[in-house]
């Protein structure tokens, strides 16, 4: 049997993709002024080149992204850069899922951050994404905290 023909395309995120991103990542039923203030948040943020972000598309419709926010971190011991990236909005339909999109899409995300220098990468994963981030050699990191006040 042989594999089915890759019939998809990647393209870099553009500003005019800042709605159909924010529906990704507010697809649990989120208020629509959850979206709106991700779509305002977003757009400039693509504009700057602060976020770099990668889109598939299927007969020129989206149908997977994903992106990274660039944070500037600060230098600190190993990361001379003082950049790194929290991957962000990794998405793909339903209907075209396991077929490689979202590893591909990270692959494009890391490799442009990494030609811009940035080489260390952060993320919150669901349990459905995480082998695809362990299988990308990504480790669980069990420092952080938070407080919302």
């Amino acid at each position: 049997m042989t594999a089915p023909e890759r019939s998809w395309t990647i393209r870099e995120t553009r500003t005019g993709d800042a709605a159909r991103i924010a529906t990704h990542r507010y697809h649990r039923g989120e208020p629509q002024s959850d979206i709106d203030a991700y779509v305002h948040w977003l757009a400039p943020r693509i504009e700057r080149g602060t976020y770099v972000g990668f889109v598939a598309e299927l007969a020129g419709q989206p149908i997977a992204g994903a992106g990274a926010v660039l944070l500037d971190w600060g230098p600190i011991r190993g990361e001379p850069g003082g950049t790194r990236a929290r991957l962000v909005n990794v998405f793909t339909e339903a209907t075209h899922r396991r077929q490689g999109l979202a590893r591909a899409l990270l692959q494009r995300v890391m490799d442009s951050c990494d030609a811009r220098g940035i080489r260390v990468f952060n993320l919150a994963a669901s349990s459905d994404g995480a082998p695809i981030y362990r299988a990308l050699g990504f480790v669980p990191y069990e420092g952080e905290m938070i407080l919302r006040r």
